[in-house]
């Protein structure tokens, strides 16, 4: 069969379906991946095909910028939803914007979905698998008859919200008299002789790789699958080739952080001097922007831009993240204690109770931060077998769950009993 994948334009949701989209082409399926003109090189460079659709898009701007669309959605869910967090208005949310403006696009721009229910009529994939920010997808989908589903790259925060959303709309008495998603669809729906339903919003099935423990209380139907990190590739720097002769600590605060959210409350200058006496080795992947509010690097501290964390992880006795899920399942799969450096506000609090619930790891209270606390709960890690135990824990309960491998032959059965 043809499987199409759809991303937005951020490494760190083309990765993770990398490891399935792989196995699909083991098993003798073709494979492509949609995406924005700027993930064209990132695509290929995975040695998966790309295919361009749409314009490029700052994406980044509009995370961090205010909309009228977004803001119709964010304003039907105000009031008490202690779930809509800073990512879900800025980021979840900003996929109406992306795709579904308020006020549609003059006709010197062509709207992405176009250029890909052209292309998926002409190509004739049996599935789509999409990113669930990718909201055109579906669309296409039905242009051409393919069954298709999200792979999920978090928790489902998306159908979440979608859930509350309806509860509010069936209220007696609410505020909400309009779907407000619905709404902001109907143009191009309509456009495409298509109408709206759940499955614009939510699939026809989700591919989740998130641990049945984390995974929030929804009534849709999911197939699980092994998280199996792809970090990108590169060549192993040299001194990589050796174990390291004391504990090596990995220091990452993930790619998307990077790409949208440039301002961290992270103290990484802090950070730095916390660990300046102390003997271990930490390995920090920080980019120039990260680094600026850094004044020293302590000797022994080695900073890189970028490394795979899958070749890094295997040396290392532990890992400070920011809590991203990409860098939890790479700390899994590699048996690493995590000590998760949350920001004020941050929205991957549900993954951190997990890991510090399984005895893998500490999280740092970033109010009221204290180099002193930290450094306590590094050594703690370090010292104390029981936190690798719970991450050997964490990475036994992974190999539980479904491969990429052994997801395939489920999803040929589901495409051939969705497929129009």
């Amino acid at each position: 069969m043809r499987v199409l994948f759809t991303v937005v334009s951020s490494t760190s949701h083309l990765y993770p379906i990398v490891p399935l989209a792989g196995a699909l082409r083991g098993a003798g399926h073709e494979v492509c991946v949609a995406s924005h003109p700027d993930m064209v090189d990132a695509i290929t460079t995975t040695g998966l095909t790309a295919v361009s659709v749409g314009e490029t898009m700052d994406i980044a701007a509009i995370v961090q910028g205010d909309d009228e669309a977004r803001r119709i959605v964010v304003d039907a869910l105000s009031g008490d939803l202690g779930r809509l967090r800073k990512s879900d208005r800025q980021y979840l949310l900003s996929a109406f914007s992306m795709y579904y403006p308020a006020e549609p696009p003059g006709p010197e721009h062509r709207p992405l979905v176009d250029d890909l229910v052209d292309f998926a009529r002409g190509w004739r994939p049996d599935l789509i698998i999409w990113d669930p920010l990718f909201l055109p997808a579906p669309i296409a989908a039905r242009a051409c008859g393919a069954a298709h589903a999200r792979f999920l790259w978090g928790l489902d925060d998306f159908a979440w919200i979608r859930v509350k959303l309806l509860d509010k709309l069936n209220e007696q008495g609410s505020d909400l008299t309009e779907d407000v998603m619905a709404a902001l669809m109907a143009p191009t729906l309509r456009r495409f002789g298509d109408e709206f339903d759940e499955e614009m919003l939510i699939g026809q099935w989700t591919i989740d790789p998130m641990a049945t423990r984390m995974r929030l209380p929804l009534d849709l139907r999911s197939i699980p699958i092994r998280s199996v990190p792809y970090n990108g590739s590169a060549a192993i720097p040299e001194w990589l080739w050796r174990q390291p002769e004391r504990p090596r600590v990995c220091l990452t605060l993930g790619l998307a952080l990077r790409k949208f959210f440039q301002a961290t409350d992270v103290p990484l200058a802090d950070l730095f001097d916390m660990v300046a006496d102390m003997d271990i080795e930490v390995v920090a992947t920080l980019n120039a922007t990260q680094l600026a509010v850094v004044g020293t690097v302590p000797g022994n501290v080695r900073v890189v831009d970028y490394l795979p964390l899958h070749l890094l992880l295997p040396t290392c006795s532990a890992i400070i993240h920011h809590g991203g899920t990409g860098t939890f399942a790479a700390a899994v799969a590699n048996k690493v204690p995590q000590l998760i450096s949350l920001e004020d506000g941050a929205d991957y609090d549900d993954l951190a109770k997990y890991v510090v619930d399984r005895g893998a790891g500490l999280v740092v209270d970033s109010v009221g931060f204290s180099a002193d606390a930290v450094r306590k709960q590094l050594i703690q890690i370090l010292t104390e077998p029981s936190f690798t135990d719970g991450a050997i824990s964490l990475y036994e309960d992974s190999l539980a769950t479904p491969s990429p491998n052994d997801l395939v032959p489920m999803l040929e059965k589901l495409t051939a009993l969705h497929r129009g």
